[in-house]
């Protein structure tokens, strides 16, 4: 049985367990915080969450990760079949990962850990945001999945990427970007009602409950 390593707090392996869910895989969820140590170097070179363990051995990047569950388990599919659709579903997962995500995660410290924030940071984040938001605006479709009309790895990648940027946002800016891009409100409150993104959002919910004790 595959074991997936990991917390509920990082979006990235919810991400995976997401897309296990989808495609009815069995899995064993092995808790792991991010570490350098030895032991846990082994199984992730980068000591980072998620990894998932395999027969053939431990696999780490959550894109890495997502495609090759679509490649051992490719009924129900998460990507399209057509070459080109299935490259616009990965170059939405690209536009959200690295220009609106990345951007957005460097108000993690703050929001949670109450970390200071520069007034130079607040004031490059959010354009950052906006541009990266607006990128997305230009490639999505939400009709009424983010790719189209089925849903694919882009909806699970981006939903639970967008979902962390929308709550940093609001907290460091009170700001909702699900008003920023047509559709996207919509598509928020789609994916939310979804029986696998309900479980994952309650144990987040209480592992963040944890945490704060």
């Amino acid at each position: 049985m595959l074991k997936l390593h990991g917390m509920a707090l990082s979006n990235y392996y919810n991400m995976v367990k997401h897309c296990l869910l989808e495609k009815g895989v069995a899995f064993e969820e092995v808790p792991a915080t991010p570490s350098q140590e030895p032991a846990y170097l082994a199984k992730s070179p980068m000591g980072k969450v998620p990894c998932l363990e395999t027969a053939a051995g431990f696999l780490v990047e959550t894109n890495v990760i997502m495609d090759y569950l679509e490649d051992v388990h490719p009924i129900p599919a998460l990507y399209p079949a057509d070459p080109w659709a299935r490259a616009k579903t990965r170059e939405i997962m690209r536009i959200v990962e690295h220009y609106i995500e990345a951007p957005a995660h460097r108000l993690v410290g703050h929001v949670l850990f109450k970390a200071p924030l520069s007034d130079a940071m607040r004031e490059e984040i959010k354009p950052a945001v906006a541009k990266g938001l607006a990128a997305l605006g230009r490639v999505a479709r939400f009709n009424p999945y983010i790719a189209g009309t089925a849903l694919t790895n882009a909806d699970i990648f981006a939903y639970h990427s967008l979902m962390l940027v929308r709550s940093m946002m609001q907290a460091v800016y009170g700001s909702d970007i699900g008003g920023e891009v047509k559709g996207l409100a919509a598509w928020f409150d789609l994916m939310a009602k979804g029986k696998h993104a309900l479980a994952i959002a309650a144990a987040q919910k209480a592992a963040l409950a944890s945490m704060q004790k």
